[in-house]
């Protein structure tokens, strides 16, 4: 694309957007400017002559961009969308130690005492340890 063609859609863009302004506001203008209360020309006047300028403006302004959007035009206006997989949170549950650090023992969960947030005393020997964190 070169400033040639990009001056040229800005250009045509300006003259599209005052086209529909224009438009919209001429179309305002006369019916206020008119002297009738009939209702077709009111309609006329206020929907009509607006969507005539606007379908003017916006082919004005697509004939400026046709050579910069190009063939894909169509993928330019469609938004990006990341399809992401659905992070599940992960849950963790505090479990005692399978076996005494200390006296080497089996402790199981029935016979150990919570000393602590996450501290149990092995029934055994009475040392203290942190429970283990397990991810569910």
């Amino acid at each position: 694309m070169s400033d040639d063609s990009s001056g040229k859609s800005c250009v045509t863009t300006i003259i599209g957007l005052i086209i529909i302004v224009g438009g919209f506001f001429g179309g305002f203008m006369q019916f206020f400017w008119a002297d009738t209360l009939d209702v077709g020309t009111i309609l006329f006047y206020v929907l009509v002559v607006p969507m005539i300028s606007a379908l003017i403006g916006i082919g004005v302004i697509l004939y400026g961009l046709r050579k910069s959007v190009g063939q894909n035009a169509m993928i330019r206006f469609v938004p990006n969308r990341q399809i992401t997989a659905v992070s599940k949170e992960k849950s963790y549950v505090y479990q005692p130690p399978s076996f005494c650090s200390s006296c080497g023992a089996a402790i199981t969960s029935e016979g150990i005492e919570w000393v602590g947030p996450l501290t149990v005393k092995c029934p055994y020997c009475g040392a203290t340890q942190s429970a283990e964190k397990r991810e569910i």
